[in-house]
């Protein structure tokens, strides 16, 4: 990955004008200023018309006047005068641009404003950071351009923990937490409204960072999707991330199943899982997964060994461990044996592994020498209160797993004796969290296989596809017909069962004599999509004389329901067998673009929930892992005497859906719902085709 070099003087500037300034420290102006004043090790140039000179040193009136070329520029002014400074700093050459002043587009009034100075930074060939932000932490150089007083946020001191975050008060806090758990940072970055510079631009160039271990983003949005992942996809450090907005409040509901359940969070999810980014949930978790990144290296497996003086909180963990799927299997009879003959008969040698109170220093650190390496991590509980452990401890662990490469995390001691030990786990990159929950999560992302996918597929295929929807398209409907449907899935290769269109009861009658009883009847509709919402749906049709009463009633219901729905007839379709149900999906997001979906499907889909998403295309063992991530995987696997699902007929048919969504940006929206899974084999019970309009495909 190549390092965007024009990035270099908003962390490394020989010097910084600072527009705006004051003296006043109840003033973020005058903050920034004393901040610079105290810690940055080049050159500082107020810039104030009001003012010949600040804190001792020449203020200018103008950054025309300032007499030497200038790497970095802070705007801490009124947003109105903005752009005429914009253009001042054009003609002086000042190419690097931190605006920390607020009121533009996160503000209606303002928005016209940041397009405004969106388009003279283009022209100039300025690059922002900013508006709305607290800018560059980098304490290497001493940068520090956030107007938080010392007092209030202590930074941490320098070292490999880089953080990029749209928001500063998330970002202000994290640099709190980060310096009472004594970890330091690599550079720090609050970009705000992302006029110019953006989360993807820091990604990369943090990624090739020699300073920056472990990359932490807080993030409230994306500006491009796919290019996000591809730059998370190529890091090779770890990347934490935190997502802010999850709940989908005032999401406008889609048209389809699948566009109503992706709420926004579950598509960043998806993106998440695509760039191999490990997620937080809460700010807890957020340190945590930065502080465990930081000092191990990611590992891989799920078999724990928990090693403790302390019976029932180890319980509790291995609880805990089996949760996030993790698995706490007995020691291997080896290593077993061997320590059968070193300690008393009383020690519990199962796993956890408990030695009692009587433990001590050594025999922590022979149970932990001898089984490691049998297992992919270790959690250690050790309780200082107990007289055999000493204050060595930490020692004599070390010791015994110094050749050892596999995580090792350990429970607070909650001791004052215990301070030594964090001293020494803390030298050696053992982390310390404290409480069981928090250091299973952590140890359960540590270990979490990397399962990063490159976006690749093949340009032709599905032959027929583009002719078919440009034909569909020349209609100027929707929605796909039944013919263009039934097409689209013969493409596919997919089953669907016997249907035909009939006007009225007559032709209905005609239809069931060519199809054969039993049969199903569905509305047909442009403007109805679910048709069981309104009564269009009647299954098991077993006699002319039932088809004329289905037909009435579903006529007068979907009358009754949606008057104003244009009825076209009504589809006779011949009953296929039941199986499992199932909904596969694909949709196109503004931000991340083609996704795909699965799940349990029916009628019940949007009430049980039970969906995950993908970033389209995937591969077929991406479609098997999604099949094994929801809840009703047991389901397809087949439970009280049923048959299980074909999994590879479901795994085939997403990856089929991911790739035309994909490949055909003039369809919006593709859901199968039900799909009814067997034994062997799928057959598409409905299918409904969405198709997008010229501005749409244009986007």
């Amino acid at each position: 990955m190549t390092r965007p070099s024009d990035l270099d003087p908003f962390f490394y500037p020989e010097s910084i004008t600072i527009v705006g300034a004051s003296q006043d420290e109840t003033r973020p102006s005058g903050i920034i200023l004393k901040n610079l004043l105290n810690s940055f090790n080049g050159k500082i140039y107020p810039v104030n018309p009001k003012y010949s000179e600040l804190n001792g040193i020449a203020c200018y009136p103008s950054v025309t006047t300032v007499p030497d070329k200038v790497s970095l520029s802070i705007l801490i002014t009124p947003t109105s005068v903005v752009p005429e400074l914009l253009q001042e700093h054009g003609y002086k050459g000042i190419r690097n641009i931190i605006i920390t002043s607020a009121g533009f587009g996160e503000t209606e009034s303002g928005i016209g404003l940041e397009r405004e100075i969106k388009e003279i930074a283009l022209n100039a060939g300025i690059r922002i950071i900013g508006p709305n932000c607290l800018g560059v932490f980098n304490p290497s150089v001493g940068l520090d351009t956030f107007f938080l007083p010392y007092d209030r946020v202590p930074r941490p001191h320098k070292g490999h923990i880089s953080l990029i975050s749209q928001s500063g008060s998330i970002l202000g806090t994290a640099m709190i937490l980060l310096e009472q758990e004594g970890l330091g940072v690599a550079k720090a970055v609050s970009y705000g409204n992302r006029v110019d510079v953006s989360e993807t631009e820091l990604l990369e160039y943090l990624s090739v960072d020699d300073d920056t271990k472990v990359i932490g983003l807080c993030i409230e949005g994306i500006n491009d999707g796919r290019g996000f992942i591809r730059a998370a996809r190529r890091c090779d450090k770890p990347v934490v991330a935190i997502k802010l907005g999850r709940e989908p409040a005032g999401k406008k509901a889609a048209r389809s199943h699948t566009g109503s359940m992706a709420g926004r969070y579950e598509i960043y999810q998806a993106a998440f899982r695509r760039g191999g980014i490990y997620e937080a949930r809460t700010i807890e978790e957020f340190i945590d997964l930065l502080k465990v990144f930081n000092m191990q290296k990611p590992g891989e497996g799920k078999k724990v060994l928990i090693l403790t003086n302390a019976g029932g909180i180890s319980v509790m963990t291995a609880d805990l461990c089996n949760q996030e799927g993790l698995e706490v299997p007995d020691l291997p009879p080896g290593p077993k044996e061997r320590l059968k003959t070193l300690l008393p008969p009383y020690y519990s040698l199962a796993n956890p592994v408990d030695l009692t109170g009587n433990s001590t220093d050594e025999e922590f650190a022979l149970v932990l020498g001898t089984c490691l390496e049998y297992f992919d991590a270790a959690i250690l509980i050790p309780f200082m209160t107990v007289p055999g452990i000493t204050p060595n401890l930490g020692n004599a662990i070390i010791n015994s797993v110094k050749d050892c490469n596999k995580p090792i995390l350990s429970l607070s001691p909650f001791t004052a004796e215990g301070e030594r030990l964090k001293e020494v786990f803390n030298r050696y990159g053992i982390p310390i969290l404290p409480t069981p929950d928090r250091l299973v999560k952590a140890l359960a992302h540590l270990l979490r296989r990397k399962t990063a996918e490159p976006f690749f597929m093949e340009k032709e295929k599905y032959q027929g596809l583009t002719e078919l929807l440009d034909d569909a398209g020349k209609a100027g409907v929707s929605r796909l017909s039944l013919k263009h449907k039934h097409g689209l899935l013969d493409i596919l290769d997919l089953k669907y069962p016997r249907s035909v269109r009939a006007k009225n009861l007559k032709e209905a009658i005609s239809a069931v004599q060519n199809i054969g009883i039993p049969v199903a009847l569905k509305i047909a509709s442009p403007d109805i999509l679910h048709k069981t919402d309104v009564g269009g749906v009647r299954l098991g049709i077993n006699n002319i004389k039932d088809l004329r009463i289905a037909y009435r009633e579903m006529i007068n219901s979907v009358k009754r329901q949606v008057p104003q729905a244009r009825i076209l007839g009504v589809d006779i379709e011949e009953m296929i067998m039941p199986g499992i149900e199932v909904i596969i999906g694909g949709i196109r997001d503004q931000q991340f673009g083609s996704v795909v979906m699965f799940g349990l499907g029916g009628v019940f889909v949007e009430v049980i929930k039970d969906v995950i998403f993908e970033i389209a295309p995937v591969t077929y063992n991406t479609a098997c892992r999604m099949l094994e991530s929801i809840k009703g995987y047991d389901i397809l696997k087949g439970v009280r005497g049923r048959d299980g699902a074909d999994m590879d007929a479901i795994a085939n048919t997403i990856v089929k859906i991911s790739e035309v969504i994909s490949l055909h940006p003039e369809i919006k929206e593709i859901e199968l719902n039900p799909a009814i899974v067997y034994a062997s084999g799928l057959t598409v019970a409905d299918a409904r085709i969405i198709l997008a309009s010229k501005e749409e495909i244009s986007l």
